[in-house]
């Protein structure tokens, strides 16, 4: 799916039902809807979804905490027909330039480290490993890899950065 396909916008009130449908698709031990609306509420939280240009079906989402001078990445989910399309990608760079513009040095996050496909996503963004915790996730079990992107590793975050 190509950025002409998709928009990225705030999160709305009125995306809650579907970001919830998402996200119990996506996590065994899924946020419910009013954890996502608590996230609306946060002065501190972004939450980003991406829109299908075509039907405004909403496509995934991504939710970050600016606490300058850290960002921390707590969810990216998209729906299971939109996966494999670019849409993660595009809320992750949305979601890195959002917090280089509010003036975080670094993003933080963890990643089951069985999802391969999201921790090369991350690594192609420019994150790194930087430490592991053993037992962190309970359903299924696995180990959470803890990454970090710092600014110099961001590059410039064009659309056009490879993979991404």
């Amino acid at each position: 799916m190509s950025g002409a396909e998709l928009s990225l916008r705030s999160a709305e009130p009125g995306d809650l039902d579907a970001i919830a449908a998402i996200e119990a698709a996506c996590f065994p031990r899924p946020w419910t809807r009013v954890m996502f609306a608590e996230e609306l509420a946060r002065a501190f939280a972004r939450v980003a979804v991406a829109v299908s240009d075509s039907d405004n079906t909403l496509l995934g989402f991504a939710c970050v905490w600016h606490l300058p001078p850290e960002a921390h990445l707590l969810k990216i989910a998209t729906a299971t027909a939109a996966r494999r399309r670019g849409v993660g990608g595009a809320l992750l760079r949305h979601s890195l330039q959002g917090a280089r513009a509010a003036g975080c040095e670094q993003v933080q996050l963890e990643v089951a480290s069985a999802n391969t496909n999201a921790v090369r996503l991350y690594e192609r963004a420019g994150f790194a490993v930087v430490g592991r915790r053993p037992g962190y996730y309970r359903e299924p079990p696995d180990d959470a890899l803890l990454m970090t992107c710092r600014r110099e590793w961001m590059g410039d975050l064009l659309p056009s950065r490879a993979g991404l």
